[in-house]
């Protein structure tokens, strides 16, 4: 009877992310991109409404007791931020009460980032996201083959083996919740360095450094500028540690720094399980030098943590 009990139960969470995977097409379901308007009043009332609703359902994903209650707040949520973000102006509502996401807009305000997650009862995290296009910067771009409104972001990080050496589109996303853009522009290409957090498990947390950048319109994770000094570079980096320990990762904007806590096993037996990893109190930086973060040699120097 477990047994069954145990394929039911895996048969229902396959449907529902299903579900949820659909529900997250309709968000290129869209119009390729929209004018650039204010919030009317109409529009002010319909963003509104669906502040409050999105609200609702996300303390019902974050709280409700029962997973399939979360997985349904889940389904729903995606359902109506969908409709709120293809409402005229949308872009100029910030969606303040609404704190289950975190809303992060790029330096040159060319678009922002919306994440958010789902944690399952094994207490695995399920990343979503959308890049949503800023319609009056949109107006400045010539070519407009393949530009869309709203990008939405499909986390596939159980699918990508190699994530240090992997570039991937907003369809097959390597998922975390972002907190900080940094913007660098190289022989005119930019690049939009993401500072994320993942949940992953029970076990470990992660924290993320990707890069984002756009090709014929289309938006692209992973490229290969990240120098530590080892044998190759990397397309982004993803440092994992104890569940119990907290780490630093963040961006100094005085000095244009990007600074890193480095994590390490208590014990030399314990190199190779991420779960026994912690903050050994040494950092280390990166600084962008022709199109390349490359970490720098010697000691961080008037540096406080926060």
């Amino acid at each position: 009877m477990k047994s069954v009990a145990i394929k039911n139960y895996t048969f229902y969470i396959s449907q529902m992310m299903k579900k949820i995977f659909l529900a997250f097409v309709l968000f290129s379901a869209v119009i390729r991109f929209a004018s650039a308007q204010q919030v009317d009043s109409l529009s002010l009332d319909t963003l509104h409404d669906a502040e409050i609703r999105l609200t609702g359902l996300g303390e019902q994903m974050i709280r409700a007791e029962q997973e399939n209650d979360r997985f349904t707040s889940a389904y729903m949520f995606i359902r109506t931020m969908s409709r709120a973000l293809k409402t005229s102006g949308s872009y100029q509502y910030n969606f303040d009460s609404l704190k289950c996401v975190s809303i992060n807009y790029a330096p040159d305000n060319m678009f922002r980032i919306i994440t958010w997650n789902l944690v399952t009862k094994e207490e695995k995290f399920h990343y979503y996201g959308v890049i949503q296009m800023n319609p009056d910067m949109i107006k400045k771009i010539k070519d407009t083959s393949n530009l869309r409104s709203l990008y939405p972001l499909i986390d596939r990080s159980t699918k990508i083996k190699n994530p240090l050496d992997t570039t991937v589109d907003n369809e097959f996303w390597y998922g975390a919740t972002y907190y900080k853009i940094v913007l660098n522009t190289y022989k005119k290409v930019n690049y939009y360095t993401l500072l994320g957090w993942n949940g992953n498990n029970k076990m470990t947390n992660k924290k993320i450094v990707d890069v984002l950048y756009f090709e014929n319109n289309k938006p692209f994770f992973g490229a290969q500028i990240f120098d530590l000094k080892k044998k190759k570079k990397l397309k982004r980096l993803v440092f994992e540690f104890s569940n119990s320990a907290t780490m630093l990762l963040r961006y100094e904007a005085k000095k244009k720094i990007l600074v890193y806590e480095n994590v390490s096993p208590t014990r030399v037996q314990d190199y190779g399980h991420p779960e026994t990893y912690l903050p050994d109190g040494s950092y280390d930086f990166l600084i962008f030098k022709n199109g390349i973060w490359e970490k720098q040699s010697g000691m961080l120097k008037d540096f406080k943590m926060e």
